[in-house]
């Protein structure tokens, strides 16, 4: 056997949490380094549906299938298409129509529970926070040095950039920055909205709520504790910088409704303009759906890191856990053969760009229709297609 295996992950978000208590189960040396404070410096970030065949997977191989339904909103399944008159195009939670089978077995979580779960799960002190990367470097024993602003970490095998769509570890790799998807707006959150919002809440349900027109929409979806809004169009990426208005001030929400959805229906206005004070800026960044870089026997990517794509298909978190799976199985096979850890990092490069480039272009399939000229009517068309063609197989 190999000597022990000391794993370096560079980020603290699903993919590289569930890799790290993958390979804790297998009895691999793991840390995790987040750049966050502590692990209450995130409190929001929506919902995300975890899909059977990764998401759901990936925790019951990690052990957490229990844990994970004890905050699993299986009721928040449905979803609404309305125009921007107010017309429903689609409304899952009245049984009538829907999407293809495909969309079953999906149930959301907050991401911020996940996050929990994730972190109670591993052993004290693998994650070391307030950790902002700065560079990696190789000893002369080959093994690998983390670089921080306050401290140098030695003695690593493998370093794992699991940091994100401006991943720093993606660079030691390869010179490959995320573009501009042409997509961007405002996110926004609606607090406690059952109690001070009901008829926002009423619109939006238990679910995900679409009003969807030409080339742009407003997205909103249930959370646990409130409604998170996203006012999305094809715009300029710098509309987010230079359009006349600091977009976290308190008159971006007006500003963005009158300059995108002017004459939209009253009660889809109100789902931004009644949002708590907060406000944000989204543009949306993207790597090219063909992405790889050149291989590097000690130092590999998974999730935005290295497939960094936009939300429209749901699948982000998915195929970062379904990343975890892979790479530990690909460490754990290396280890228990005694063979070196570089092939295994290239055998799961090969699977993962294959299982990546077909989920972007699948992502940016549904980026179409959630931006189509003829709004939601496209994508209630598109279903109806797919669900036709499921009564024929």
């Amino acid at each position: 056997m190999q000597p022990l295996l000391r794993v370096a992950i560079i980020g603290g978000g699903p993919g590289g949490l569930t890799l790290a208590r993958l390979l804790q189960k297998h009895s691999v040396a793991c840390t995790v380094f987040e750049k966050d404070k502590d692990r209450n410096s995130r409190q929001r970030g929506g919902s995300l549906d975890l899909h059977p065949q990764s998401g759901q997977r990936a925790l019951r191989e990690a052990g957490l299938w229990e844990h994970f339904n004890q905050h699993a909103r299986r009721e928040a399944e449905t979803l609404r298409i309305f125009s921007p008159q107010g017309e429903k195009l689609l409304d899952e939670s009245s049984g009538e129509g829907g999407r293809p089978e495909d969309f079953n077995d999906r149930p959301e979580i907050d991401r911020r529970d996940l996050r929990r779960i994730l972190l109670d799960s591993l052993k004290e002190g693998t994650v070391k926070w307030n950790s902002r990367l700065s560079g990696i470097g190789e000893a002369a024993d080959g093994k690998l040095h983390l670089e921080f602003a306050d401290r140098t970490e030695k003695g690593f095998e493998v370093a794992i950039g699991a940091d994100g769509a401006w991943s720093s570890v993606r660079s030691r790799v390869t010179e490959q920055k995320p573009l501009y998807s042409g997509i961007g707006g405002l996110e926004c959150f609606i607090s406690a909205a059952d109690s001070r919002k009901p008829y926002l809440a009423e619109r939006v349900g238990k679910g995900m709520c679409l009003t969807l027109g030409k080339e742009r929409g407003i997205m909103a979806q249930t959370n646990s504790n409130g409604i998170q809004i996203y006012a999305f169009a094809r715009i300029p990426e710098a509309w987010h910088t230079d359009g006349g208005i600091d977009l976290t001030a308190p008159e971006a929400k007006q500003h963005v409704i009158d300059a995108l959805y002017p004459d939209w229906e009253t009660t889809c206005q109100r789902l931004v303009l009644e949002s708590d004070i907060e406000t944000k800026a989204r543009p949306l960044y993207m790597l090219p759906v063909d992405f790889e870089w050149s291989h590097n026997p000690r130092i590999t990517l998974m999730g935005d890191a290295a497939h960094l794509m936009t939300p429209f298909a749901g699948v982000g978190v998915n195929v970062a856990m379904e990343d975890a799976m892979e790479l530990c199985a690909a460490i754990i096979e290396a280890r228990d053969k005694g063979t070196p850890v570089a092939g295994a990092l290239r055998e799961y490069e090969v699977k993962m760009w294959k299982r990546a480039h077909e989920t972007a272009e699948l992502n940016m399939m549904y980026q179409g229709l959630f931006f189509h000229e003829r709004g939601g009517v496209a994508m209630v068309e598109h279903f109806e297609e797919q669900k036709r063609a499921e009564a024929h197989v």
